[in-house]
């Protein structure tokens, strides 16, 4: 059994050289073939550039505001209630374009 405290993780930076503030509540390892669960803000103008996750899945649950998408050179606006899956070898983006932070939950899945 594990209790993770929302108030007593650290802030972490995001992987992709963005500077969105994130919260781990599991790591890589902790979990047969989960690579990641946690949560994230993205403030008014931060992003994370298109990338790929060759042998993962990435779902993100929306939990306030609003962002956008690009998977696969296609825009989707995702907002609170939404929730986006992202497949395996398929290139995406994330940003906060709008005027109030967005916030998710988030987790990967390996499927080597």
């Amino acid at each position: 059994m594990k209790l993770t405290k929302t108030t007593a993780l650290p802030e972490l930076g995001v992987s992709h050289d963005a500077e969105i503030k994130k919260k781990v509540f599991i790591s890589k390892g902790e979990i047969p073939q989960l690579m990641m669960y946690g949560s994230a803000v993205f403030t008014p103008g931060q992003s994370v550039e298109l990338h790929q996750h060759d042998t993962m899945f990435e779902v993100f649950y929306i939990q306030s505001g609003k962002a956008e998408f690009i998977v696969n050179s296609k825009i989707f606006i995702v907002e609170k209630g939404d929730c986006i899956t992202i497949e395996p070898g398929e290139l995406h983006a994330q940003n906060n374009p709008f005027d109030e932070n967005v916030t998710w939950t988030y987790f990967g899945i390996a499927t080597d």
